[in-house]
């Protein structure tokens, strides 16, 4: 960078952008004692200033820990014609306060910039929701997402996952309302985000929720996501011992070409037929999945355990046979 700053002063370039970028390479590095010296040798040239020079030497103090000379530099823009601060100069401040963790730092920032008519950036809002959950300041943080939510910005998976936060550590927030607003502004959702909301609902017992976030992410490209989902449902069932329910459920998540990952979601639904007595049904369930899913030791072993239970003596020898085959016997 040293190389490059003599450059451009021995061909006199007098374009400030050149210098802005190695000050903003300083600012990557943290390197605050190199960026101040490019920028003295901008004013030593008598280089036209602008903002974006600002910018990028307030960054590298930020980025190197040096709140006061960064502070110092803004109020310095505040009396510079052309280099008045802009959105850019407030959300360098507010990310940097979510890294430091100072709350009423990022509200300060946060209150200032919109008072000078500026909205904060993705990033910056990013920084100031996640800065107030990570700090446990909640109501900051409901605050500050409906707030961009009402200027119509999009949230990103990050902010996605903090507000869900929010709703797992709020009592009187609901899942429901989150859900209608992912359906409202075709948010999108990552396998974190859908894999935290399945975990809520199931431990609230709301399957009508996970009815509908399944409804939501089957609109999109979330295989690995609806999976999991699907898992969850008939887990739910299956637990609430509602067989007519879980077959569906079983049956849909099989049309729709998504195979059982996991042994022990098999061995509940063999539990609950069962229970039932179904044991047509379970055999129709069974073949369906022969080709497609492994059975293990444990699976054999519920089912033997099950035929031998109700003197099923032609489904046991037939299973028994199968684990013989299967290497499990």
């Amino acid at each position: 960078m040293e190389w490059k700053l003599e450059k451009l002063l021995t061909e006199d370039i007098q374009d400030c952008e050149p210098y802005s970028r190695i000050i903003c390479f300083c600012g990557q590095t943290r390197n605050a004692t190199l960026a101040m010296r490019v920028f003295e040798c901008v004013e030593a040239k008598g280089i036209q200033l602008n903002t974006n020079i600002f910018n990028a030497l307030v960054n590298a103090f930020l980025s190197a820990g040096d709140l006061l000379s960064a502070m110092t530099l803004y109020e310095t823009m505040e009396g510079m014609d052309g280099c008045h601060p802009n959105s850019a100069t407030y959300d360098a401040f507010i990310c940097a306060f979510s890294l430091l963790e100072s709350g009423h730092a990022m509200m300060s920032w946060y209150v200032a910039a919109k008072n000078a008519g500026f909205t904060p950036s993705n990033q910056a809002f990013e920084s100031l929701i996640t800065g107030f959950v990570q700090l446990n300041m909640l109501d900051d943080a409901k605050m500050i997402f409906e707030e961009m939510i009402a200027l119509e910005i999009k949230p990103n998976s990050t902010i996605l996952e903090a507000s869900l936060e929010i709703i797992s550590r709020k009592e009187e927030a609901r899942v429901g309302d989150f859900l209608k607003r992912i359906s409202d502004g075709n948010w999108e959702l990552n396998k974190a985000i859908v894999a935290r909301l399945t975990r809520i609902c199931l431990d609230g017992g709301e399957i009508d929720k996970m009815e509908q976030l399944l409804a939501l992410i089957q609109k999109g490209t979330h295989s690995s996501s609806e999976t999991q989902l699907h898992h969850g449902i008939i887990r739910f069932y299956a637990k609430e011992d509602q067989l007519a329910d879980m077959e569906h459920a079983i049956y849909r998540m099989l049309d729709n070409g998504v195979m059982f990952m996991c042994p022990e979601d098999v061995e509940v639904i063999i539990c609950t037929y069962f229970r039932h007595r179904e044991f047509d049904r379970l055999d129709l369930f069974l073949n369906r999945i022969r080709s497609l899913f492994k059975l293990n030791r444990s699976i054999y072993d519920i089912l033997v355990a099950g035929y031998r239970k109700f003197d099923l003596h032609e489904r046991l020898d037939s299973t028994i046979a199968d684990m013989r085959e299967a290497g499990f016997a």
